[in-house]
């Protein structure tokens, strides 16, 4: 699979302390704003309109856990994952605005994934890992549903169904410590011990899942 990196880092414009996360600060989101503001916010024009990206540079974030969009957009927003366009539009979000987006995507149906995608060796890694490497299976976080999971201040998002692309370059970031707002870096520590094979692997049998809620 051909590797296709985005641009990652926009210019940083606010920040809030670190010791008060601000996707902690509000957990009440209203969907009905939240709709509003992804339009006027330009959320849509790359994750779609109820959160399917047409793209496979942008993630599908329709049904992803409220939990994990209001995290990712507090990293955004304070800098703890860079990325070029979403730090700039994430910089003057306020913590019931990011609440807001995130119940409103949250809400909407669940993606489905490509149905012809599989790889028995990405199947293995998620379902059992290797224990050899240290590697733990994908599945112990993510769920054996590829739903996800709700950890507190770290939720594990769901994956299956994800672009393949996406999903490969996710990988990839987290190997070349180009992406670093996982708990104690435990994606950057099991993405280094992946091959590039492996990630492709991953990423195609995972494209072709249906995350259940």
């Amino acid at each position: 699979m051909r590797r296709l990196f985005l641009p990652i880092g926009f210019v940083l414009l606010a920040a809030f302390p670190p010791t008060h996360p601000l996707h902690a600060q509000t957990t009440n989101g209203d969907a009905a704003r939240g709709k509003i503001l992804s339009r006027s916010e330009q959320c849509q024009e790359c994750h779609g309109e109820t959160g399917i990206s047409t793209s496979e540079h942008y993630p599908k974030l329709a049904g992803q856990s409220a939990a994990y969009i209001r995290k990712q957009l507090g990293d955004f927003h304070d800098g703890a994952r860079k990325s070029e366009i979403m730090n700039a539009m994430a910089a003057n979000l306020s913590p019931q605005d990011i609440a807001d987006i995130a119940t409103y995507f949250s809400s909407a149906p669940r993606w489905s994934g490509e149905q012809d995608n599989f790889s028995a060796a990405g199947q293995r890694l998620f379902l059992a890992g290797d224990f050899a490497r240290s590697i733990p299976a994908c599945a112990s976080c993510h769920g054996e549903k590829e739903a996800g999971a709700d950890q507190g201040q770290n939720p594990a998002p769901a994956i299956g169904g994800q672009h393949e692309s996406y999903l490969a370059n996710q990988l990839h970031a987290w190997k070349a410590d180009d992406r670093k707002n996982s708990p104690d870096d435990v994606m950057n520590d099991i993405a280094r011990r992946l091959s590039d094979a492996e990630i492709d692997a991953l990423a195609r049998y995972l494209s072709g899942l249906r995350a259940m809620k």
